[in-house]
């Protein structure tokens, strides 16, 4: 915002006090720096000096914000280093060595400043030798400005170090996936044997997923993600509990229903019971519950691990569109269905759609308390009670 008040010595002084450039000069010191200086003004965006540019004055800030950047050639960006305001001084560092201009300088609101001339400055000093004292305090200036421009710095060689991790991280995770799918295809005829001569897919799920779940584990021990990003944590574990509860059961009501409109619509569904309990796996007692107990304890579990922390966790890392979640759950869980497609196409999309679900279940709080008793639930109702 503009300020109709007029610059004098008097509110000068004021303003400088503040800076500690003129600490020490007293009133008549101020008001001879003002007789040299000339006042400068600048509109949002406009800038007051551009790197590489000669130098010749030093301003103090009356008014407004200055942004300081340093452009980035190789890279084409331009770098922030520090933000100035009212009192602040700019244009220091080549007051002291004589140079070019290290930074650009742009305002950021409306600006006034005040301007003095290096040469001028130094003929006023030759005549008041205590106004030396300002070449003193400029370079205890650059020195503060220089340990912040350190700091900055290594914050930036901390994001560079971060990102080359994600980088290796992520090429572990393609080669780890490539070489998961690759056994995966070479073994589909054996697969599909065991597939026939077993009596429920349990014979091939459980040590397909035990044998992933190595996989896993391999990758999360070279990787430098932490232990959070797949899931393994205690953050929001109550939440994840709850939802993954209150949520899951209209989502296994609508399992029941979708079995029924199978009944009256579907060819080879006609006739079977809504609720098929043991039929459901043309098994005895002790087998059923002996299934539900590795289905529970050790499938469901390890099949969430996979998919959502294995999968989904680091997809999420490493995606940077807007929509990365919902890529993320896409991309997992076409990975993991289409291992299911050995069995048959009816399964491998039975694992999807729930898929979907538990992926933005855990998406909601990336913990895989909640997903695993939602996947036991749903698991357990479709297929051990209502019997797809």
């Amino acid at each position: 915002m503009k300020s109709d008040q007029p610059i004098t010595a008097d509110n000068v002084y004021e303003r400088s006090r503040k800076n500690s450039l003129f600490e020490g000069l007293n009133k008549e010191q101020i008001a001879a720096l003002f007789s040299i200086s000339r006042e400068t003004t600048l509109e949002k965006d406009c800038f007051l000096m551009r790197e590489g540019d000669p130098a010749e004055e030093i301003y103090l800030i009356l008014e407004g914000e200055l942004e300081i950047s340093r452009c980035d050639a190789k890279h084409r960006q331009n770098h922030i280093i520090a933000t100035l305001k009212a009192g602040d001084t700019v244009g220091e560092v080549s007051l002291l060595d004589s140079g070019l201009r290290s930074a650009s300088v742009c305002a950021r609101s409306f600006c006034r400043l005040r301007g003095i001339s290096f040469r001028e400055l130094q003929t006023l000093a030759e005549r008041d030798h205590s106004l030396y004292s300002i070449f003193y305090h400029l370079s205890k200036n650059v020195g503060r400005r220089l340990r912040h421009s350190n700091d900055v710095a290594l914050k930036a060689m901390e994001r560079q170090l971060d990102e080359f991790k994600t980088r290796v991280t992520l090429g572990n995770f393609f080669v780890y996936i490539v070489i998961m799918m690759s056994l995966f295809t070479f073994s589909l005829d054996g697969l599909k044997y065991v597939m026939n001569v077993g009596k429920n897919s349990s014979y091939i799920t459980l040590p397909l997923t035990l044998a992933f779940f190595i996989f896993f584990v391999l990758f999360m021990k070279t990787s430098s993600f932490p232990l959070a990003t797949f899931g393994l944590t205690l953050k929001n574990w109550e939440r994840a509990l709850w939802e993954g509860v209150v949520f899951t059961l209209p989502f296994a009501l609508l399992i029941v229903g979708v079995k029924g409109f199978l009944i009256a619509f579907a060819p080879g569904y006609e006739g079977r019971p809504l609720i098929e309990g043991l039929a459901a796996m043309d098994a005895d007692p002790q087998t059923w519950w002996t299934f539900l107990f590795i289905y529970i304890l050790i499938v469901a579990p390890l099949q969430e691990f996979l998919a959502r922390g294995g999968l989904q966790g680091p997809l999420e890392e490493f995606l940077s569109s807007r929509h990365k979640v919902a890529l993320a759950i896409l991309v997992s869980n076409l990975l993991f269905s289409t291992m299911h497609l050995f069995m048959s196409l009816e399964i491998a999309l039975l694992t999807f759609i729930p898929g979907v679900y538990f992926g933005w279940l855990y998406s909601r709080t990336h913990n895989l308390l909640g997903v695993w008793i939602a996947h036991a639930l749903v698991g357990t109702i479709g297929l051990s009670i209502v019997g797809f």
